[in-house]
């Protein structure tokens, strides 16, 4: 907290920080969220958030465990699924390490305030050899009259060979101001394999702001989508650090803007060691006066040779007011990698539109068939397949709402 008292909420003068504007957030008086009562929901109001029927799932509503909303009867052996509350004395120092991705600390501080007052969370811990498919950390916002804040943690630690595919879901019912702040850290161990999904679907007024801290030991593997369509402010910050041989790495993750929301995407993937793996395909779809925002920085360290890191992103601009700035960065100190990267920003392809319009499709079908080919590519490569089909309802379903009148 002297930390965070000493440094404030980062501002647009920081680099990392110079797209988006905190301003609002801080000007906000929250109040203490363990002083709420959450509301009554039943798990049959959940379904439409829940990543399958069957799959394991841990709720936590108004950033509070709720053991009667989730599904913990059947977890396998050797794997633990449990909130924050239950933690060890090992849970806690996994939980409170530094970020994977070491930056200004002045850009930290909401890290800072995060680690002062985390009140909430859950820590999956598989042991060597478990398999974990799926288990799903559902978060469920329903905001009061005052504003409120969830400082949440979570765990998600993956002993020597184990396997497990894991979903963040971020929703909000109803309307009302409330913040969402969210620390995540992930340790994957040698020969691991960590399929991590995010879907941030906050209410229309909230603030979301999310760190992802990855490790990656020896021939682990991490392969995440991340989708931000809710709140009015977000930034969803994502760090990696590929800390030993061959690791391998592959993000991938979309933005839907419109209105006046400003959502942000800032990755960080740190190549310590040699022969590691990276990749990164990001795209975001602006309406609207709606502002998106992707950083993406890859730092190949001197001994990482043999590195083989890519990035690209693309964002689609469907009105004159919309607004999106893409900002990649290499660092490269070795010589012997493979590395490049590329941004497009772009409106709608005018001749594709004609093509349609042409053979009697309709301006708004076409448009949607456009968008929906646009982002319908990235979720197709989606490998697991709920989480595909989940992603697919998420996106349907946001195409939808900006169809209506």
């Amino acid at each position: 907290m002297e930390r965070f008292h000493e440094h404030g909420f980062p501002t647009p003068k920081l680099e990392s920080w110079k797209f988006t504007n905190l301003g609002p957030l801080a000007r906000t008086t929250f109040r203490d969220a363990e002083a709420i009562k959450g509301p009554e929901l039943t798990r049959a109001a959940l379904e439409l958030y829940r990543l399958t029927p069957n799959c394991h799932l841990i709720v936590f509503l108004n950033g509070q465990f709720r053991p009667d909303l989730s599904a913990l009867n059947h977890v396998p052996d050797g794997t633990r699924i449990v909130d924050f509350t239950a933690a060890n004395e090992e849970d806690l120092r996994a939980l409170t390490a530094p970020p994977a991705v070491a930056v200004d600390p002045r850009a930290r501080s909401l890290m800072d305030l995060n680690t002062a007052c985390m009140s909430g969370g859950a820590i999956v811990h598989l042991g060597r050899g478990a398999i974990l498919d799926p288990v799903q950390l559902l978060f469920v916002a329903v905001p009061g009259a005052e504003p409120t804040a969830f400082h949440l943690r979570n765990l998600i630690r993956a002993e020597a060979g184990s396997s497990a595919t894991v979903l963040e879901s971020y929703v909000g019912l109803g309307e009302g101001v409330y913040w969402t702040s969210a620390v995540t850290q992930f340790a994957v161990a040698p020969n691991a394999v960590l399929r991590h999904y995010k879907l941030q679907a906050e209410g229309r007024s909230a603030f979301h702001v999310a760190e992802t801290s990855v490790r990656l030991d020896h021939q682990a593997a991490y392969r995440m989508f991340a989708a931000s369509l809710g709140s009015q402010l977000s930034r969803n910050e994502i760090d990696v650090d590929l800390a030993a041989t061959d690791a391998v790495a592959r993000l991938a993750g979309t933005t839907l803007g419109r209105g006046t929301q400003h959502l942000d995407t800032t990755i960080r993937i740190e190549h310590s060691k040699p022969r590691g793996t990276s990749s990164q395909e990001f795209k975001a779809i602006v309406d609207g006066r709606a502002h998106a925002v992707f950083q993406g920085r890859i730092r190949v360290a001197p001994d990482a040779q043999k590195t083989d890191a890519q990035q690209i992103s693309r964002s689609l601009l469907l009105s004159s007011t919309a607004a999106a700035d893409t900002k990649p960065e290499l660092k490269i100190l070795a010589d012997d990698v493979k590395c490049s990267h590329g941004a497009t920003i772009g409106d709608l392809d005018e001749e594709a539109l004609f093509y349609l319009r042409a053979r009697g499709v309709g301006e708004v079908e076409a448009r949607r068939l456009l968008i929906d080919a646009f982002i319908g590519e990235l979720i197709e490569h989606i490998t697991v397949d709920s989480a595909r089909a989940y992603f697919r309802r998420a996106f349907d379903h946001w195409l939808a709402e900006g169809s209506r009148p």
